[in-house]
């Protein structure tokens, strides 16, 4: 048993971490220790040392150790340190920037980002790239590369869109020859034709009706359907149309041929026709594409 004499603090009657005088005070395990200064006690009682033992001490000063190793010799410019205030603008800002984060947004180059087809970018796009890499504190080199990958996927999601909107046009059109049968020419031309004559008088350009507007809601059959039911009210089939006695309805190729030759026979409609009658023309047009089986544009001189 000890007698009480300063025998060292690990076998006093106290226990406690240091050496056990007459009257139980505890004397810091470091005191007397050759080489200790006020900043190293400084630094014991900041980390909450000063009041361990030497043993405890050891260990926590190997695992600090540990955790520093890997930074030892490595140049300042080189370590960063991260604010432990979420709220430390000037600490954040900082770290940002060493991290590659520009000054200001306009400083994102994007000049040589394209789109697959050699485009650019559009200004619209890039300064909203520009803005977003800024706020989320991204480095120049980062930003750039997010933004190829931004144009990438908007070029597939481009060429799903336009794959899926050419199988559901042949979709459409596979329809749409299914129920015109035999006379799926002859009704495309006065659909075309009725779509034109709209189109004309709305100042819009060729094509524009079908392609764009309503065939988008309604589909491309439904959008020529309507045209060619449009066209048959207000007469645009009546060169196409045959009033032979027994065969109402559209014309065949072969009454198309027929009709063709009376015309031909006719001299004073082939000198209205060489004379430049749009109503001549658009006759001998709708016979030459019922007989060709095509839907050869009609030229705009003769349109209305």
């Amino acid at each position: 048993m000890p007698d009480g004499t300063g025998t060292t603090g690990t076998t006093g009657t106290t226990g406690t971490t240091g050496t056990t005088g007459t009257t139980g005070a505890t004397t810091p395990w470091y005191q007397g220790v050759a080489g200790v200064d006020n900043e190293m006690v400084g630094h014991w009682t900041n980390r909450g040392w000063h009041t361990k033992t030497a043993p405890e001490v050891a260990v926590e000063a190997t695992k600090a150790w540990k955790g520093a190793e890997h930074l030892v010799g490595i140049p300042a410019d080189q370590v960063l340190r991260v604010p432990k205030d979420i709220k430390d603008e000037a600490g954040w800002k900082a770290l940002w920037t060493r991290l590659g984060k520009p000054a200001e947004a306009k400083e994102y180059d994007f000049s040589g980002v394209k789109f697959s087809d050699g485009t650019a970018l559009d200004d619209g796009f890039s300064n909203f790239m520009r803005e977003k890499s800024f706020a989320l504190n991204l480095p120049k080199d980062t930003a750039t590369a997010l933004t190829q990958e931004f144009a990438k996927y908007l070029d597939e999601a481009e060429k799903t869109e336009t794959t899926e909107k050419a199988s559901k046009l042949a979709e459409q059109k596979a329809m749409l020859k299914k129920n015109w049968g035999p006379n799926e020419a002859a009704n495309l031309l006065i659909a075309q034709r009725t779509a034109g004559a709209i189109e004309a008088k709305l100042g819009l350009e060729t094509g524009a009706l079908a392609s764009s507007a309503l065939e988008g809601i309604i589909g491309y059959d439904k959008v020529m359907e309507f045209f060619r039911f449009i066209g048959t009210v207000i007469g645009e089939d009546k060169f196409i149309t045959s009033d032979a006695p027994g065969a109402k309805g559209v014309m065949t190729r072969d009454q198309a041929i027929a009709k063709k030759a009376e015309l031909k026979s006719d001299k004073l409609w082939v000198k209205a026709h060489q004379e430049g009658s749009k109503a001549h023309f658009r006759e001998m047009w709708m016979l030459d594409n019922l007989i060709n089986g095509t839907a050869i544009e009609l030229p705009e001189k003769y349109r209305s």
